[in-house]
């Protein structure tokens, strides 16, 4: 006996070390989710977006060096040498000849040639493309830190309704075993009664079929269980994932009670402050006003085409002749380019239309997008106050069930009901148990909902 006490104990320890919490989940989730890992790749793709656009403030600097080879014809033909006749005052060849070859015109004629220079350019306006293109970039990362975060928020109210969900069928699971223990309790009773003559062949019948049922709700709890294990290792990119810590829900009780004691002005009122809430910390809110920003230096950018451009470029070069050495000639240039567009063929002004229409429709959307968003919100908060009522409306009506299956039970063994009241009893006592468990379970899942609303 005391080795299976030892081994009870044992079974126990080891359950409580495997269990899991909540927030430890939802930590885990954020470490090993692949969806996660995949924003936050692309927010710190941004935070280097944002960085590369700073660089086009800076001046760029670049080695280039080229070999030129020519062929032996073109070579031969450039280094042949002509007799040039020389003229005479008086008009006339006096028969003297200067040798002549192109090859000498210039600097110097190689048949391979190495060029080597630096070449150093510094933007200076250019319609204000680069300081837009800087903003649009740092708006650009902001928005990927505000998908992390919704991201984050939906992987951790999924984790919720998947952590919540199993312990709500493992409570389920717990009642349907109470369930068909009282009901094989039941058919062992009447088959001895039938046995002896006092009870009916189709009590015995009822009681079999409600123990088929029974079996039957049983095992699908139990296959719904596992598909939500399933789930639930993907959640948290684990093969094998821990056991969900239960939980006392007998600890929202005071919160139950009080949403559903609220007086309509208070409900009002509470419900408010929480739109206020979500209109200032939501990152949906925020990520759709930024959408209009960031549609707005579009077109700046787009207004920007018709502004001129001014760039510098400075060119020095220090080799160009047939060895490769960085010995040489050396020259050097400054380029200030300046350019005004004239006549595009309407390219730039479809442009800024586009982007007019475009910034439009944005602002329209956000302001259709934002209304639902609110009455969504506004739906959930009410929604929090009826599954709080809920959880009290099941609470009297469990202890109902409780007084009424008392009764039944105490006037079925007086012979006062028949066998198909204690049914009836048995399943609104059970059904009761069921409807509070899931109400309190609904009522902690939406308040993790409601989370997703606000910061």
């Amino acid at each position: 006996m005391k080795k299976v006490i030892l081994t009870f104990i044992l079974m126990l320890m080891m359950s409580a070390l495997s269990a899991i919490t909540l927030e430890e989940s939802i930590e885990l989730a954020k470490e090993n989710n692949k969806e996660l890992l995949a924003e936050k790749s692309a927010f710190r793709s941004a935070d280097w977006g944002k960085k590369n656009a700073l660089t086009n403030f800076f001046p760029k600097a670049s080695f280039n060096s080229t070999l030129v080879r020519i062929d032996d014809d073109t070579y031969d033909e450039a280094m042949q040498v002509m007799n040039v006749p020389v003229i005479g005052m008086n008009g006339f060849p006096t028969g003297d000849y200067i040798q002549f070859s192109s090859a000498y015109m210039g600097p110097g004629f190689y048949k391979t040639t190495y060029t080597n220079n630096i070449t150093v350019q510094q933007p200076i306006f250019n319609g204000g493309k680069v300081i837009l293109g800087y903003q649009l970039a740092g708006l650009a990362k902001k928005q990927a830190y505000l998908a992390l975060q919704s991201k984050e928020k939906d992987v951790s109210y999924a984790i919720a309704s998947t952590y919540f969900g199993i312990l709500k069928l493992q409570d389920l699971k717990t009642l349907s075993q109470k369930s068909l223990e009282s009901t094989l309790s039941h058919l062992q009773s009447v088959q001895k009664n039938y046995d002896v003559g006092t009870a009916k062949r189709s009590d015995v019948l009822q009681w079999q079929v409600k123990q088929k049922n029974d079996e039957t709700a049983l095992s699908e709890i139990g296959n719904s269980i596992d598909e939500l294990y399933s789930f639930w290792q993907i959640l948290l990119g684990k093969v094998e994932a821990e056991e969900p810590s239960k939980i006392d829900v007998t600890e929202y009780d005071s919160e139950t009670l009080q949403y559903s004691a609220m007086e309509r002005n208070e409900l009002e009122k509470a419900a408010a402050d929480f739109l206020a809430e979500v209109e200032k910390t939501s990152p949906t809110i925020q990520t759709m006003e930024l959408a209009g920003k960031m549609m707005k230096k579009n077109y700046y950018m787009a207004k920007g085409e018709f502004l001129p451009s001014l760039n510098l470029q400075f060119s020095y070069q220090f080799e160009s002749d047939d060895e490769f050495d960085f010995d040489g000639d050396d020259n050097w240039n400054l380029v200030a380019a300046f350019s005004v567009p004239i006549f595009t063929s309407g390219t730039n002004y479809s442009n800024l239309k586009k982007a007019k229409y475009d910034l439009k429709k944005i602002k329209y959307e956000t302001e259709s997008t934002l209304e639902n968003y609110m009455v969504a919100a506004k739906n959930v908060f009410y929604k929090l106050i009826t599954k709080a009522r809920t959880v009290e409306d099941n609470k009297t009506a469990l202890e109902f069930a409780q007084e009424n299956h008392k009764i039944i039970n105490e006037l079925y063994t007086q012979g006062m009901v028949t066998n198909t009241e204690l049914m009836d009893a048995e399943a609104m006592l059970f059904g009761s148990e069921m409807n509070l468990v899931a109400s309190y379970y609904d009522y902690i899942l939406l308040k993790y909902e409601i989370k997703k609303y606000t910061e």
